[in-house]
């Protein structure tokens, strides 16, 4: 498989005091109203949506109602030429709206109401609504990167192996709902008994043999809100960082390696272990019996 920097999207971040109000844009909320706690943000919806169109918004709401629908209203939306997409819900809706705005001119916008919400973190937009749209309306717009595998854009990271096993067996189960909780306790589960694969890794031109149980291609750095695997990612610096875990500790968890291969920078040995950085605009993966996720 290939993993790769290949494009970017616009989108909308932090408040910015110097930033003047946008009195005429045009945005589309594409709401996931089976994400997180959707059902108890209902009324703050609606006033978001009353307090930017008192601003001059011209918004129109959107449901979705099954699988690929955000992917549709997104693409909808770009051939309308729309300012914004504003995705309420969590990180699984904004990784579907993110593969049609991949290249356009319209922002990707955020109303954190998801179980983690990685991208919000990412980005200090606040986990409230209130201070969400805030954001919306004082914020910035800039341009970040997409990472790719095979065909298919992520905007966090891409995992193959332990990691790739994890979410899917997190996905639609009540145990997500727990959030970081349920990622822990699934990943301790499976750990248990899970086997190392062999990954041919090409990063900056050199070819890389690994055993490994898990690897994490990161745009940014927080893993599941958490953890940060990818403790050095930019997201708009061109470049996509990888770590490779490749054993278990002795006390039943996951010991990490990083390959070191470009210029960049290395790390200090004071908080990973056994570790330097590797980062590349074009990454290729071989791993047999292995999948990805993103």
């Amino acid at each position: 498989m290939i993993i790769g920097f290949i494009d970017k999207i616009a989108r909308i971040t932090s408040i910015d005091s110097t930033a003047s109000e946008q009195t005429s844009c045009s945005a589309v909320v594409i709401a996931n109203p089976t994400s997180g706690s959707y059902i108890y943000h209902t009324r703050q919806l609606e006033e978001t949506l009353a307090f930017l169109r008192a601003a001059g918004w011209q918004i129109e709401l959107q449901l979705t109602k099954e699988a690929g629908d955000a992917c549709r209203l997104a693409r909808q939306a770009v051939a309308r030429k729309t300012n914004v997409v504003v995705a309420v819900g969590g990180d699984g809706t904004i990784n579907e709206i993110i593969q049609e705005l991949a290249g356009s001119e319209t922002a990707l916008g955020v109303l954190p109401m998801g179980t983690v919400n990685v991208w919000a973190r990412e980005t200090n937009i606040p986990l409230d609504v209130t201070g969400a749209r805030e954001v919306l309306l004082h914020g910035v717009t800039r341009r970040i990167d997409l990472g790719k595998v095979n065909d298919r854009y992520f905007l966090l990271m891409a995992g193959i192996g332990f990691d790739a096993a994890v979410t899917r067996a997190v996905e639609n189960k009540p145990v997500k709902r727990l959030g970081v909780l349920g990622y822990l306790l699934v990943g301790a589960w499976l750990g248990l008994g899970y086997e190392s694969f062999r990954a041919h890794l090409t990063i900056n031109g050199r070819v890389i043999k690994k055993n490994a149980l898990q690897i994490v291609v990161g745009n940014t750095q927080l893993y599941a809100g958490a953890i940060k695997y990818t403790w050095q990612a930019k997201c708009d610096d061109g470049l996509l960082d990888v770590c490779v875990v490749r054993k278990r500790s002795m006390l039943g968890g996951r010991r990490s390696i990083w390959i070191y291969t470009g210029p960049l920078y290395s790390s200090s040995k004071g908080t990973q272990s056994d570790c330097a950085a590797a980062n590349a605009r074009i990454i290729f993966i071989g791993a047999a019996g292995a999948s990805p996720t993103t």
